[in-house]
């Protein structure tokens, strides 16, 4: 096996894999990447035996074949070599060596045999649906940072994807929290919710960050396939069902307050400064298009600003976990935010027109 690549796009491919590739594994093969090269370029591949990524390449091939090379070991060096290098790769099977060669520099790495590499099963993925990925985008970057920690409640760990046959919709929640964003799209199949696990969201996410092509999802109830282009990723989905979100979203919030997001999320970093670190709480006391955010340490320390908002309702008291309106007011960014707040303890609603189709629930916090 011998085949030669710029160091720009094999790099590239390999800072795809680091993240997924386990440092420290109990199963040594799992510290390795697949190089499978055939005529005209290579496929690299990468598992955790819970997400497999792999990237096809164009190379110059002198040889077809495969290995598998420690992958931290490979990026570093690839990472340090010069900018403009083109990287060759040359096995030595007698010694079970693979020489890596640019410039002046010779390395040699060990590898470990290709046929014991594990590959995920993508077979029998009975449902396909074609996005732009600009839009699978907004469903997963505007869900994420809802996403639940407790691996008590796995099923909260993930985005929970669906459709209503006109829509794609993806909602997270840990139980304080919830964000439910939609795309119209039209799906040729209907299909069962799904949960993406929390690692394969992340994974995700870095790909669209530089992609803007056409994305592929096909799946089952227990494992999906996304294709980006030339990147494929292959994920177990977590098996449990969704809580029914529907059911706790409220109908009549209808105090309503219309702010500038982007003041408001400076006067709430501002205020609550001073705020407990654990619990960040925050005050909003609003009436007569005043809102007066106020915060409270553990040392009696107190700090206030008063904003000017519209409002229609009567006299909201109110206490919220300051990071999750900044978080909600993060992904909003800029324009008006509308607060929906209920005159009982029901969870209030934030919507905004620069982010439409997409509904952001906050929990309130006890006095």
């Amino acid at each position: 096996m011998e085949f030669t690549v710029s160091k720009k796009s094999l790099l590239d491919c390999l800072s795809h894999f680091q993240s997924v590739v386990e440092r420290r594994n109990t199963i040594p093969i799992l510290s390795n990447i697949k190089i499978n090269v055939i005529e005209g370029g290579l496929n690299l591949t990468a598992t955790d035996l819970a997400i497999e990524m792999s990237e096809s390449l164009s190379a110059k091939v002198s040889q077809v074949g495969g290995i598998t090379i420690p992958s931290l070991m490979f990026f570093d060096i690839i990472r340090k070599a010069p900018e403009t290098s083109d990287i060759t790769l040359k096995l030595d099977e007698k010694n079970s060596l693979v020489y890596i060669l640019f410039g002046d520099s010779k390395f040699s790495l060990p590898i470990l045999p290709v046929e014991d590499f594990p590959i995920m099963d993508s077979n029998n993925l009975d449902v396909n649906v074609n996005m732009k990925a600009g839009d699978f985008k907004k469903l997963i970057n505007n869900s994420k940072f809802c996403m639940g920690l407790d691996e008590s409640r796995q099923y909260l760990n993930g985005i929970y994807l669906h459709t209503n046959g006109e829509s794609v919709i993806a909602v997270a929640t840990d139980g304080h929290r919830l964000s439910k964003s939609t795309v119209n799209e039209n799906v040729s199949q209907s299909f069962d919710g799904i949960i993406i696990p929390k690692k394969a969201v992340i994974e995700i996410s870095k790909i669209l960050e530089s992609y803007d092509g056409a994305v592929t999802l096909n799946f089952s109830k227990t494992r999906i396939k996304i294709v980006f282009g030339s990147v494929q990723m292959v994920s177990k989905l977590i098996n449990a069902s969704f809580p029914d979100y529907e059911s706790v979203i409220p109908k009549d919030n209808d105090q309503i307050m219309i702010v500038d997001c982007k003041s408001f999320s400076e006067t709430i970093d501002r205020v609550s400064t001073i705020s407990d670190e654990k619990f960040r709480t925050v005050k909003f006391e609003i009436s007569n298009n005043n809102c007066t955010v106020s915060s409270f340490g553990n040392d009696k320390s107190i700090g206030t600003e008063n904003v000017t908002v519209e409002f229609s309702g009567s006299q909201v008291s109110i206490n919220f976990n300051a990071r999750y309106i900044l978080d909600v007011l993060g992904i909003i960014k800029t324009g008006k935010v509308k607060f929906h707040f209920s005159q009982k303890t029901a969870p209030t609603i934030l919507e905004s027109d620069a982010v439409k189709n997409n509904l952001f629930l906050i929990m309130q916090m006890r006095s």
